[in-house]
């Protein structure tokens, strides 16, 4: 459960599967339901999640055969024999007689021979491709052929798929399925909690922030945000420069949905209070604490917007339960400028106070044309002329806007070099990473000839492989338009590695992601997930998505405000210098260790 959720202490999933009697599905569902999720979904053994969490925790008890354990649950059974299996495998079943053990065996069988379903042999000297696949009845399999022709490497190539469909269900189709059965089983379990905790005089819940409960609900909404702003980078135009502005002033909080603030909002700011000029054409999100800072600062938004329509004793708890019910999603809420700025004032939006009256300003009338302008093609993507007009209507409304002129401050020499140093690795680090991921995607497009051709359109975050990895490597997270702009933009993961000379390096990779992702999460203050993994075991062992730096590393000045943010002003002459000294104490602790 550790690893299926990522946001559990092994003390709060012990209790969950107390209170489910064991019965690992139904601690799922406690958590579920603890954490808002509206589906309450059972873990699908068919799952990357679910067989990676499977695994790990064969892998932690010392499990034999670890693949084998999670085959056996995810590898399909003919419906007749789940139908024959039912009466004594279900809850409360009647005992087993030799026919059960014998049918039990004969679905083991079935299971475990799921590998030798189709095999692949290049005979040697020959340049003959053989394909063995099993012969199966009608009811228990399918074998399927797909023909179809791809241009790659400078040829015409045909393509041969083979697929083999085991028809069926899985072990887990036993468990009842129906909504209704899941909201009686949790019914049940709360019941006897319920009724537990008032024997012992103990208190139902906890309001603290240090409470674990409360602490796992901030990781999930930590997640929700990430993944709405990663929906954010597949929907904007590859023309639309606002990662900037996204990264500085694009809070999710406001009075349209999420995603819809987010993009307004950076509008909003690119016109009314844009950023400095530089040279840096293409931006990419290779810091990824700035992505955690604009999460972290949102949510801070979010829980202060929720609190003014609160009552004064109102717990961080309740307001976080609140948010998760609704998904972050207040527009159906009505909030005043006072809360809106406050709001703002609580994220630390660089212009807290424009943005609640520009907030509040919204009229139905304008929220209703900013929702159909902000609304997708058919690749769901924003077109930049949609974009465009709702610039043109913002800056309109910039009229009536005189910002005050910053105070300019001569920069030292010691801020000018180092400036000018993190602009460097900003360049080089760029340079790299974007001919990697190229190369990658040509790459990718070579292995799966049936889908469309990608481009690079912008990187979302960047970590160095964890520590408790064995190779040194880098973790990306990308967005990349088709290049027939008929398909819709898609999230990537890549797994970039290096090696010393005369070590071999472990090839790189990329691999698609789902764009919503509700897994796995940890957001921790010290350390955090703060990219999205596939759901591997090879991230999922020992925490290998978790890295260094948490929520507590977002304050302060980060590398993205020294290339990004470059200004003149008395305030970023002072952060400068306090950048600068703390780079110096480090150099003086590392020289001294």
């Amino acid at each position: 459960m550790v690893s299926y959720f990522g946001c559990l202490s092994e003390e709060q999933a012990t209790r969950y599967l107390h209170w489910a009697r064991g019965d690992l599905v139904r601690a799922v569902l406690l958590v579920e339901h603890d954490l808002y999720n509206a589906e309450l979904p059972i873990p699908n053994p068919a799952s990357q999640r679910t067989q990676a969490a499977l695994k790990c925790a064969a892998i932690y008890v010392s499990h034999p055969a670890p693949d084998v354990l999670v085959r056996l649950q995810a590898s399909p059974l003919p419906q007749q024999w789940l139908d024959a299996a039912a009466p004594f495998l279900k809850p409360q079943g009647r005992k087993l007689t030799l026919d059960d053990v014998e049918l039990i065996v004969r679905m083991l069988r079935h299971q475990d021979g799921a590998p030798l379903d189709l095999q692949v042999k290049l005979l040697p000297d020959s340049g003959e491709l053989t394909v063995y696949y099993r012969n199966f009845n009608p009811d228990e399999a399918h074998l399927s052929t797909h023909n179809t022709n791809s241009v790659n490497h400078g040829g015409n190539f045909s393509l041969v798929t083979y697929k083999v469909e085991r028809h069926g269900d899985r072990l887990a189709s036993l468990f009842p399925q129906s909504p209704r059965d899941r909201r009686s089983m949790i019914s049940s379990c709360l019941e006897d909690a319920e009724k537990a905790y008032r024997r012992g005089g103990l208190v139902e819940s906890c309001c603290g922030d240090a409470c674990e409960y409360t602490e796992s609900l901030r990781m999930r909404l930590h997640s929700t945000i990430h993944a709405i702003y990663l929906k954010v980078f597949t929907m904007l135009p590859r023309s639309m420069r606002l990662i900037r502005d996204i990264l500085f002033a694009g809070h999710c909080y406001g009075p349209m949905d999420p995603v819809s603030n987010i993009i307004v909002n950076s509008i909003w700011h690119s016109i009314f209070y844009p950023l400095p000029l530089t040279e840096i054409e293409e931006y990419h999100i290779i810091d990824a604490l700035s992505m955690l800072r604009v999460e972290v600062r949102s949510l801070e938004g979010l829980i202060t917007l929720v609190r003014g329509n609160f009552d004064s004793g109102c717990s961080t708890q309740q307001v976080m339960e609140h948010l998760s019910l609704k998904c972050c999603d207040l527009s159906q809420e009505t909030h005043t400028l006072q809360q809106c700025a406050a709001a703002a004032a609580a994220a630390r939006h660089p212009q807290h106070a424009a943005l609640g009256s520009f907030l509040a300003s919204l009229t139905p009338n304008v929220l209703y044309d900013l929702r159909r302008l902000l609304t997708t093609g058919t690749n769901g993507v924003i077109s930049p002329e949609s974009l465009g007009q709702i610039e043109q209507f913002l800056r309109y409304k910039a009229v009536t806007l005189d910002p005050e002129p910053r105070k300019v401050s001569e920069l030292c020499e010691e801020a000018k070099v180092t400036l000018q140093r993190m602009k460097s690795y900003y360049d080089s680090m760029s340079l790299y990473l974007c001919s990697k991921l190229e190369q990658l995607l040509q790459k990718y497009a070579s292995e799966h000839p049936l889908e469309p051709k990608y481009v690079l359109t912008v990187i979302c975050g960047m970590v160095a492989g964890s520590e408790s990895l064995d190779r040194e490597c880098y973790h990306v997270n990308f967005v990349a338009a088709s290049k027939s702009r008929t398909a819709g933009n898609k999230l990537f993961f890549a797994e970039l590695n290096w090696s010393c000379p005369g070590e071999q390096a472990k090839p790189d990779f990329c691999c698609p992601l789902p764009l919503i992702h509700t897994g796995r999460c940890y957001y921790g203050k010290g350390t955090a997930r703060k990219i999205v993994y596939p759901d591997s075991v090879d991230f999922l062992e020992c925490d290998h998505d978790i890295t260094a730096d948490g929520t507590e590393h977002t304050d302060g000045m980060l590398d993205v405000d020294l290339m990004f943010d470059f200004r003149s002003d008395a305030q970023f002459a002072d952060d400068m210098m306090g950048y600068c000294e703390h780079q110096k104490k480090l150099l003086q602790e590392g020289d001294e260790y």
